[in-house]
């Protein structure tokens, strides 16, 4: 479920940066909230995925998603260039989330690092 959310928070951040094109310096009301409401909730699936997702891990395949996310919606929405080297890099980008992804394994008895220290903690009263 955790990278359901974090793949959901990735999308979300594509809404909000795709959107700021629109709040022309945030001097555009619905636009800017539209904006503040997709970054919140981008924030909040990124805070449901870290809690079984390490941070390193979720916070550089969120980002990626944004990045690769909003390249390709600025070359579908805006025209902006696709030259080989940009293609090359968003292939990069998600080549980089993908191996992030499948390359993340969890531990030997089935608890990733995050929850081993969260249930150490509690075994140790903290």
């Amino acid at each position: 479920m955790s990278w359901i959310y974090l793949l959901c928070a990735g999308v979300f951040e594509i809404v909000w940066a795709v959107a700021m094109k629109y709040t022309d310096g945030f001097t555009q009301l619905w636009p800017s909230i539209g904006v503040v409401v997709a970054m919140v909730i981008s924030f909040i699936l990124l805070a449901c995925a870290i809690r079984h997702i390490p941070l390193g891990t979720a916070y550089a395949v969120w980002a990626g998603i944004g990045a690769a996310g909003a390249a390709i919606c600025g070359v579908i929405l805006y025209d902006e260039p696709t030259s080989l080297w940009r293609v090359l890099s968003l292939c990069a980008i998600v080549a980089g989330v993908l191996g992030l992804k499948l390359l993340h394994e969890p531990n030997v008895d089935g608890v990733n690092d995050h929850d081993a220290t969260h249930a150490s903690d509690a075994r140790k009263g903290r």
